[in-house]
């Protein structure tokens, strides 16, 4: 019941074959060398994308809180404490990723040429 609804399929590997060449290195597992798509996305499209997917997650236990509220029988409670540990979670992991980010910064900007 619970892996259905807030458990997405998602096969990474398979997204990254899909989008990068393969050569003799990827295949075994060393990375890819070349990052050359055809097809790429730019970084605000995937940064915009991950801020709507953690919005998402962050909605989730609410929706979920006022289904059993108002007595819907196929969300239980421990749906509503899974959802919201996965936003607790998301909402962490976001963070850490953000004092990463602007600390990569602050060392790229004090770089002097």
């Amino acid at each position: 019941m619970i892996e259905n609804r807030l458990v997405p399929n998602i096969n990474i590997y398979s997204d990254l074959s899909r989008s990068m060449p393969v050569d003799e290195f990827s295949q075994k597992g060393f990375g890819v060398s070349s990052l050359k798509e055809s097809n790429s996305s730019d970084f605000k499209t995937v940064l915009s994308g991950l801020v709507s997917n953690l919005n998402n997650e962050v909605e989730k236990p609410d929706q979920l809180l006022n289904q059993q509220l108002t007595g819907n029988s196929e969300v239980d409670i421990h749906d509503v404490i899974t959802a919201i540990s996965k936003a607790e979670l998301g909402i962490s992991l976001a963070s850490q990723i953000t004092s990463k980010v602007v600390t990569a910064y602050n060392t790229v900007m004090q770089i002097s040429i």
